[in-house]
């Protein structure tokens, strides 16, 4: 489970422009804001851009939350993984990261990333990945039944708090009897100073609460599973709760985590110097404090992930008929 490549074997920046979209696609399916490229859609929530600064930013943060976890997920599922013609979607599938690590680690199953947006990598990518555009708040375009795992992660920004319960139960549908869901998502900030609790704690967070999202999905992830009654069982959940600064880290790492939450940030220049309503001078001013308070304040943030499996109805039948047959 999450075993390692190198990062430079699907996304190294030279292969960024023979792996774009056709131009012409580009133009109606996004709309550019301050130089970012963002979803053009009008009932799209998701505020981070999709262009290929962001691209690198998510590839960035799917390395290191595999290196934070040690592992690409933590349902009990390599059996079945393992097994020639096992079918994975990845719901939020972006740009492709954790989608690509899973087709590489298991090149005998089938691997499905669905994303609103279709941004990832065209030509370079493993021979049994496929991408299909859709926004799984409109219902997830597969039949009954279909995949073994299905993976979500980070889409606390994506998701209304009200679509939530329909999107379980989008998944829960889709996933075979015995198959495994799984979801990851992140709190806020904690133990922030001035300036990063003016950008994520209130700047942020405001903007989720407009969009009707919220940071607290992480919170909310077991219970909606739980809701899921006679449809999930074996349901657990992990907690890992992450550093920014060099004090409980390495100095590398470090680097890494806070230049991911700074990179973020600058996504989301566009969007949140309205919210906060201040000037770019000032945004990317507190910005750079936010950044040295990172590294030097024992700020932290917290990574659930919470999964379960699907009842397998078929084998409780055939473990009562072969207790019949015994009796």
């Amino acid at each position: 489970m999450g075993r390692s490549f190198s990062k430079s074997l699907f996304f190294s920046k030279s292969n960024k422009e023979s792996n774009s979209m056709d131009s012409k696609s580009k133009q109606t399916e996004f709309q550019y804001i301050d130089g970012r490229r963002f979803h053009s859609a009008e009932n799209v929530v998701y505020h981070l851009p999709n262009d290929e600064d962001e691209t690198d930013r998510l590839h960035t943060q799917h390395f290191l939350i595999r290196y934070v976890w040690q592992s690409n997920f933590s349902a009990p599922i390599e059996h079945l993984l393992s097994k020639p013609g096992a079918k994975i979607l990845d719901i939020g599938c972006g740009a492709g990261s954790w989608s690509f690590d899973i087709a590489t680690t298991y090149p005998l199953s089938k691997v499905i990333g669905l994303d609103m947006s279709s941004y990832q990598p065209t030509h370079i990518k493993p021979s049994n990945f496929e991408f299909i555009k859709a926004d799984a708040q409109e219902g997830l375009p597969f039949d009954d039944n279909t995949f073994d795992f299905v993976f979500q992660r980070f889409l606390f920004i994506g998701y209304t708090t009200e679509k939530w319960p329909y999107v379980i139960n989008e998944i829960v549908r889709v996933l075979k009897p015995g198959g495994y869901l799984e979801l990851c998502e992140p709190s806020n900030v904690f133990d922030g100073g001035p300036a990063t609790r003016r950008l994520w704690n209130y700047g942020e967070a405001e903007l989720l609460k407009k969009q009707g999202s919220d940071f607290d999905s992480y919170q909310k992830l077991e219970k909606y599973l739980q809701d899921q009654v006679g449809q999930l069982e074996n349901i657990k959940k992990e907690v890992k709760q992450n550093y920014f600064g060099a004090k409980h880290n390495s100095l590398e790492l470090s680097k890494v985590n806070v230049g991911n939450a700074i990179n973020a940030l600058a996504s989301l220049k566009p969007i949140l110097i309205k919210t906060l309503q201040v000037s770019n001078e000032e945004y990317d001013e507190l910005v750079k404090t936010c950044e040295k308070e990172l590294f030097e304040l024992d700020s932290y943030f917290y990574m659930v992930r919470a999964y379960a499996r699907k009842v397998n109805n078929n084998n409780n039948n055939e473990s009562m008929i072969q207790n019949i047959n015994n009796f």
